[in-house]
């Protein structure tokens, strides 16, 4: 990022900040039920359809006339095997009357063979035919006559029967109608494969193969053939029915036109470089594409984009979306699928019909504007639902990050910033790439305790209080978030010392006793990079946003300085050897951990690399509280919020045991009721009975370790570390590490580092770049230490107290 984008958005963040002092102006005022949001002329209101059948997928949707066609698969159990299947359906536009279509096969498979069939591409040619490409691979097993199933593996005799590639022209009921000799175009190709095809006006067929597009006529009979230096990401047949390539070019994302006449390119048409892939258009728009979150279309002629409509706003979450057209009468169509599975392991389909109303049309509600830079799939859907179903208040999302831009981020803050100051404040933010830390000291979040503490359903006690206890700001509550992880360092008592926390002190003492770390915290350090991995961790020791104030002329930060200093300027990837972590602390190396502790388990298999024993030092700091904690999705409610009770109503659900026990859990969860649960399973052993009838525990996790080196036996805990064992030469010998149920002496230490936390991972990339300007000064030797951080102390302090 340039330093002067850097100081505008500082400059725009210091007076945005103001805003809450400056007119106290309701937006558009009391009696405004959209609480000043900028709402459309038209929206797009969603009619949802439940698909019924045994779909396994739904692919490659299209339409001729008043029907749907589209791909999916089956599987198909037979005696010894189970294999998938390509079937070709069709339905109506309302997606009634889904059938099978009678007369297609993708072809018979060798005698015996198993593996798999597939349709790769179907499109529809505009003269009522289907155009498919297919692919196969098949295989049989050559079992001797001695082969038991017990003590054997088939794979072992494994025999190849070949690819199949195909492109066919069908009929509307599955019927051949032409095939297409393709071995040809795969006689020069290393790895023959057919990424997609399409028909132009003329009936002339484009198939690409890697990089290279073949043009055919109707009969299957080569024409030309272009080269392509960039990768085809896909064939769009144009308005006037010729055929364009869509990738990235020279000048970034663009349409590169086929001159059919000419044998040649012809023009390119510049595409927004968030156009990731193009849908069909329809009427005045020659293509659609969406980012997630919005949905575009795009006029050829002029060359330019109009946002159709907002995911969020019509009610649908952009995961699982796809097969995005329009249709001749305008509306929009799209299928969905639900993550959450039925019991037969089938996905379950509706399609969506989109029809655009006028918004005074719908029925009236408060709208509450919530800003972020991005929205993650499990709040997104919270969001859909909510708004689904809530008849009083309705979540607008503004996501300020600008993916049609190389700076999405700081135009994003830049444009969020510029609004603040103009009055308009967002009710909710989520909290992910902002200024957190300014936010709190200008009074702009508002303290939610209290909303905890009058809550109906839960309290304070209901959640891991050491986690909301880490990010307070003088004893306040500024942002709830529904799971969170600690970042620590850590490593073995007997080396690092015993009980968390040191100083800088003790942590240089545990290096100067162990001159053997060459990389004592691992490979691909440098001097910037470890001060960014430090003081992400640990800027609390140095800043105090809440009262404005700096400390990084303590002596503390001068030996963080000179520690870093003993790292490379740069890395040299050339010349540098990757060494496997496993190695380097085996051999002593390497004696310390940075890692983000999210889940109760893995934790074990760092105790069996360093011995079956560890200790959760923590980043060296004077306080000694050097574990800190990296909060998930917070999201936070501005004390200029024009409906509180509302903006509460909607953010509580990320603290429901439904949210974080449904949502992904990648992290340790806030509910307590749900972290105690994560903490049973943890600890609870299963067992199955063997043989002999003796009860045998059963794993939880294992570990693979690549690499011939040798573990250091574990001397304590519930970890087992395999003997190495021979593999295939390619490999070298490896080793496992197998992890069981959690003993009490486990978790009461993990309870004790979440316990521990203090302050909260962040980053300031304004005041970071203060800090590595100031301490390059000393790396290149222009300045001491204590020299440079004084330098850094007096332009840290002008800043923070700008912004406090």
């Amino acid at each position: 990022m340039k330093k002067t984008t850097i100081r505008l958005i500082a400059a725009i963040m210091a007076a945005a900040l103001l805003a809450p002092f400056i007119a106290s102006c309701n937006r558009n005022g009391d009696d405004d039920p959209n609480n000043g949001a900028v709402t459309p002329e038209f929206v797009y209101t969603a009619e949802y359809i439940n698909l019924s059948g045994d779909l396994m997928d739904l692919q490659n949707l299209t339409i001729i006339g008043e029907k749907l066609y589209f791909s999916t698969q089956v599987m198909i159990n037979e005696e010894a095997y189970s294999s998938y299947f390509p079937k070709l359906l069709s339905m109506n536009i309302d997606g009634t009357g889904m059938a099978e279509l009678p007369n297609y096969s993708p072809g018979e498979r060798p005698e015996g063979a198993q593996g798999y069939d597939n349709i790769q591409s179907l499109i529809s040619d505009g003269d009522g035919h289907l155009w498919v490409v297919e692919s196969g691979y098949y295989y049989i097993y050559d079992l001797p006559e001695d082969f038991d199933e017990e003590t054997d593996e088939m794979w072992m005799y494994q025999r190849d029967l070949g690819n199949k590639m195909a492109v066919r022209k069908l009929d509307t009921t599955g019927a051949e109608l032409l095939s297409i000799d393709v071995g040809e175009l795969a006689s020069n190709a290393d790895y023959f494969y057919i990424r997609t095809l399409s028909v132009d006006g003329d009936g002339n067929i484009y198939v690409v193969v890697d990089q290279t597009i073949y043009v055919l006529d109707d009969n299957g009979k080569l024409l030309f053939k272009l080269e392509v230096t960039n990768w085809v990401e896909q064939l769009m047949r144009m308005p006037d029915g010729s055929i364009a390539m869509f990738g990235y070019m020279e000048t970034g994302r663009a349409l590169r036109k086929i001159d059919f006449a000419a044998r040649a390119w012809g023009e390119d048409v510049d595409m927004p470089m968030n156009a990731y892939n193009l849908m069909p258009g329809g009427g005045e728009y020659s293509f659609l594409y969406t980012d997630n979150n919005n949905l575009f279309a795009f006029d050829i002629d002029m060359a330019e984009s109009i946002k159709l409509l907002n995911w969020i706003d019509s009610d649908i979450s952009s995961d699982g979306l796809g097969n995005i057209t329009m249709l001749p009468d305008g509306r929009i169509m799209c299928t969905s699928y639900n993550w959450d599975y039925s019991s037969d392991g089938r996905p379950s389909y509706e399609l969506i019909l989109l029809t655009r109303v006028p918004y005074e049309s719908l029925p009236p509600r408060t709208i509450l504007t919530m800003a972020c830079m991005y929205l993650d799939w499990s709040l997104r859907s919270s969001i859909v639902q909510f708004n689904k179903t809530n008849e009083k208040y309705r979540i607008q999302v503004n996501e300020y990050y600008d993916s049609a831009t190389e700076d999405g981020w700081q135009a994003g803050l830049m444009k969020l910033s510029t609004e603040i100051v103009s009055g308009i404040v967002p009710d909710i933010m989520l909290l992910s790439s902002l200024p957190y830390n300014q936010y709190i000291a200008r009074g702009l979040l508002e303290d939610l305790y209290p909303y905890i503490d009058s809550d109906s359903e839960f309290g304070r006690g209901d959640f891991m209080e050491s986690a909301f206890r880490a990010v307070e700001t003088n004893g306040k509550l500024y942002q709830i978030f529904p799971n969170f992880s600690v970042s620590t360092l850590f490593g073995h008592p007997d080396i690092l010392g015993e009980g968390m926390g040191w100083n800088m002190d003790e942590f240089r003492a545990a290096l100067r006793a162990n001159p053997q770390a060459d990389h004592p915290i691992g490979q691909y350090t440098t001097k910037l990079s470890f001060l960014q991995l430090a003081l992400t961790r640990g800027m609390s020791e140095y800043v105090d946003w809440a009262a404005g104030r700096c400390y990084f002329d303590s002596g503390g930060f001068a030996q963080l300085l000179e520690f870093a200093n003993t790292f490379p300027d740069e890395i040299d990837w050339e010349n540098t050897e990757w060494i496997d972590m496993v190695e380097l602390l085996a051999t002593g190396r390497q004696i310390m951990v940075t890692y983000d502790i999210n889940d109760f388990l893995n934790t074990q298999m760092y105790k069996a690399q360093l011995g079956g024993e560890i200790v959760f030092k923590g980043f060296p700091a004077e306080s000694k509280n050097g574990n800190t904690i990296s909060p998930g999705t917070g999201i936070a409610m501005t004390s200029r919020c024009t409906d509180k009770e509302g903006a509460w109503e909607f953010m509580r659900i990320i603290l429901t045991e439904d949210f974080q026990s449904t949502s992904m859990r990648w992290n340790f969860p806030t509910n307590k009721a749900v972290f105690d649960k994560m903490l049973e399973e943890a600890m609870t052993p299963e067992y199955y009975t063997d043989e002999d009838g003796n009860e045998v525990e059963i794993p939880k996790l294992s570990y693979g370790m690549g690499g011939a080196v040798p573990m250091p036996a574990p001397r304590a805990g519930r970890v087992s570390v395999s003997s190495t064992y021979a593999v295939d030469s390619a490999y070298g010998a490896q080793g496992e590490i197998v992890i069981y149920a959690m003993t009490q002496e486990e978790a009461d230490q993990i309870m004790g580092l979440i316990d521990s936390m203090s302050g909260a991972y962040g980053y300031d990339e304004r005041l970071m770049e203060i800090i590595s300007e100031g301490a390059e000064d000393f790396f290149n030797g222009r300045r001491s230490a204590q020299d440079a951080a004084g330098v850094i102390q007096s332009r840290a302090s002008i800043y923070v107290a700008e912004q406090s």
